[in-house]
């Protein structure tokens, strides 16, 4: 199925000591939790509470994740990690993620993670909930129009 909406947006960060190993690149691992934080900040651009959305019963569980390592980064680099939700008329969010260099913009990894949405009892639903359509609607629409004015 098609993607039918894109949303995106740009998280910055730097390279923290303890994301590093013994000779100061990132940690692998590291790239998927970027991944995830730059999710949240889509999210919460979006103004969605995920607490709030999970205390009504909903759980977001992510069946799929990726990481492809290019270059290193470095303790005390600026990264910017990028993230698009391709979303689809059923209840699940396709993310696809780019960490850059915040200076050179080399393309230093990429990524993806699929998330369905659940019930608290686990059962898949097969449409998004009302509320947090509208939500990721509002946002798609506001990005769509700022990137008008723009061109």
């Amino acid at each position: 199925m098609h993607s039918t909406v894109e949303i995106m947006v740009s998280h910055r960060l730097r390279v923290r000591y303890a994301e590093t190993d013994q000779m100061g690149v990132v940690y692998h691992a590291n790239y998927i939790i970027w991944f995830h934080e730059a999710r949240d900040a889509l999210l919460r651009e979006a103004g969605i509470n995920l607490a709030a959305i999970e205390s009504e019963g909903y759980r977001f569980p992510i069946i799929d994740a990726s990481c492809r390592y290019l270059h290193s980064a470095r303790y005390g680099d600026e990264v910017v990690v990028r993230a698009r939700l391709l979303r689809e008329k059923v209840a699940r969010m396709r993310f696809r993620f780019e960490v850059r260099h915040a200076r050179s913009l080399l393309l230093l990894a990429t990524g993806a993670s699929v998330s369905v949405m659940t019930n608290a009892s686990g059962k898949l639903l097969l449409r998004t909930p009302p509320n947090l359509d509208r939500l990721l609607k509002e946002l798609a629409a506001k990005q769509h129009n700022k990137n008008e004015l723009e061109v």
